[in-house]
């Protein structure tokens, strides 16, 4: 069930343009603010305000999930586990901007280059294109865990509940303005998104340049930050399986650092795909 989730949910997101669209967290934003009106308190609760925010919504979809296994041989399952994931998938499709982003630097937009990367990154991206290609070789190595790994592995892990409680999370740590929720989900993020960040780094050394990848993971600088730790084993694990990739080629550079991820959401499907045969996955 999960395997067909994924596969039909990551097609969806490949093939429909309407759904970033359709993606919209102002109830989630609304919910937050109205919570935070009515418990005053929860900025005074630390690390475990995230949770008190996340719970009613968590126990809502654990029930609806509940409810649905097994219910008309697994076809409302099947539909509400669809939907939760793809709405948990991004925010956006970031294939859609580095196609946008290669053709911009090859036509010479400058200014659309720009926006792109900048898109891609979630931040304002550099101006100076050496640098500019760095940046976006990163933001897709690194957000490619936020965006979809992550959301695959929780989705494994406990269902639909998973896949929302990451997404949720993220959306509080960049979106919510309460600094005490904004750290609290920080702190969240971090450890959730610690063993599908190592994961991938196993896959970026697998399906890339396996010594470059390895010899760069174990050369990163140790982070006492766990967020910072997730950060660097992908770049580093990434970058160094980018390893032959030649400097002044940059379109070039960033379809390759695509190709990396592909591949190794390649390796991660197949791998789900034996777990679910041997019925170790449901």
């Amino acid at each position: 069930m999960a395997l067909i989730c994924i596969l039909f949910g990551i097609v969806l997101q490949h093939t429909v343009d309407s759904l970033h669209s359709l993606r919209n967290f102002e109830w989630f934003k609304s919910y937050s603010q109205w919570l935070l009106k009515h418990l005053p308190g929860l900025s005074n609760q630390g690390s475990s305000s995230i949770i008190i925010l996340l719970l009613p919504i968590l126990i809502v979809t654990g029930l609806l999930q509940h409810w649905f296994d097994d219910a008309f041989y697994n076809l409302f399952s099947l539909i509400f586990g669809l939907a939760v994931f793809v709405f948990c998938l991004g925010p956006g499709d970031i294939n859609r901007d580095i196609d946008a982003y290669l053709e911009a630097r090859e036509s010479g937009d400058e200014d659309s280059a720009q926006r792109y990367a900048s898109a891609i990154i979630d931040r304002e991206a550099s101006t100076a294109p050496d640098q500019q290609t760095a940046d976006v070789m990163q933001g897709i190595l690194h957000l490619s865990n936020d965006r979809i790994f992550a959301i695959i592995f929780w989705f494994v892990i406990l269902g639909p509940l998973g896949a929302l409680m990451f997404r949720l999370t993220s959306y509080t740590m960049y979106h919510i303005t309460n600094k005490t929720l904004a750290d609290a989900a920080k702190n969240l993020q971090a450890l959730m998104a610690w063993a599908p960040a190592h994961l991938v780094a196993w896959g970026y050394a697998l399906t890339g340049n396996y010594e470059g990848a390895t010899a760069s993971y174990r050369g990163k600088t140790k982070q006492d930050d766990l967020g910072s730790c997730n950060y660097y084993t992908l770049i580093s694990a990434g970058m160094g399986a980018l390893k032959d990739c030649a400097p002044g080629e940059e379109t070039a550079c960033i379809r390759a650092t695509r190709g990396l991820v592909l591949r190794t959401l390649v390796v991660w499907l197949a791998v789900i795909g034996v777990l679910t045969l041997l019925g170790w996955i449901a």
